[in-house]
């Protein structure tokens, strides 16, 4: 009797021990790359003047990167500015508005003592109005050309082309003095390091006990370092080739601790 409560005992026991145990945990290995990576291109043509930055160099949103040659838009501007400020067309035709209104008044009161007739009167009311028109229509070519120098400057200020976004030029794609073609305007390519992508593909039960903003450990196989990431992006798709989902897990970088490239892993519990 003893000897089957023992046995009783330890059954129980070991029933126990499995219930109770952890679930075994998988390391999944994935790769890290730059948050964001843009080919930073221009719809602007023209040899390339002047390079900035340098490759590896890290830049504020904004920066000027590369300009390109603005010697026939300066020469441009010059003179858009010069007809911009021409004033002789519009004093003439204020001048001529002047005489028109004086010598309208003059036959009108002429016209009241009977000294002048109605068939000269209306000439004068109409040429008259017509040099109130003149006026008006080189008022509005002034603005016009206004405009015009506001959009050559424009142009000009689009040929010096600015980071995006704040970044580390990875790659110089000109050099200074090719040209800039509309079938090949990429200049470089500028990367966003500050946050760091973790890339790991799982299957969809895996995926499935993942949400956004999840918080995961992420530890990177080249010298064991661990930090924490945020779930960002899950796939709603899964691939039909490899049955496996897409993940992308957000790391802080602002120290620049962590290089985009390294493998690194994750733990998910089977």
């Amino acid at each position: 009797m003893n000897s089957i409560k023992i046995g009783t005992w330890i059954i129980m026991t070991t029933a126990g021990l499995l219930v109770c145990s952890p679930l075994h945990a998988l390391e999944m290995e994935g790769y890290t790359e730059p948050y964001r990576t843009i080919r930073v291109a221009t719809d602007e043509t023209g040899i390339i003047d002047e390079i900035f930055v340098r490759e590896g160099q890290a830049v504020p949103e904004g920066a000027p990167l590369l300009r390109l040659n603005n010697e026939v838009h300066n020469a441009l501007l010059a003179v858009a500015e010069q007809n911009m400020h021409a004033q002789g067309r519009l004093e003439s035709a204020r001048a001529e508005q002047e005489l028109k209104q004086e010598r309208l008044k003059i036959l009108q009161s002429l016209r009241r003592e009977g000294n002048a007739r109605q068939e000269e009167v209306d000439r004068a009311q109409y040429e008259s109005a017509v040099a109130k028109a003149n006026v008006q229509t080189v008022q509005e070519d002034l603005i016009s050309r206004k405009l015009e120098y506001q959009k050559i400057k424009t142009q000009i200020s689009r040929r010096t082309i600015r980071a995006p976004i704040a970044g580390v030029v990875s790659l110089l794609h000109k050099e200074q003095g090719e040209f800039v073609a509309p079938n090949s305007p990429e200049t470089l390519t500028l990367v966003q390091l500050d946050q760091l992508l973790a890339y790991f593909t799982l299957t969809s039960q895996q995926a499935a006990r993942l949400h956004i903003n999840d918080k995961l450990e992420i530890t990177f196989k080249h010298n064991h370092s661990s930090t924490e990431g945020t779930t960002e992006y899950i796939s709603p798709v899964t691939d039909a080739q490899s049955g496996t989902v897409l993940v992308k897990i957000r790391i802080d970088n602002q120290k620049g601790d962590f290089r985009s490239g390294e493998r690194c892993t994750i733990q998910l519990e089977s």
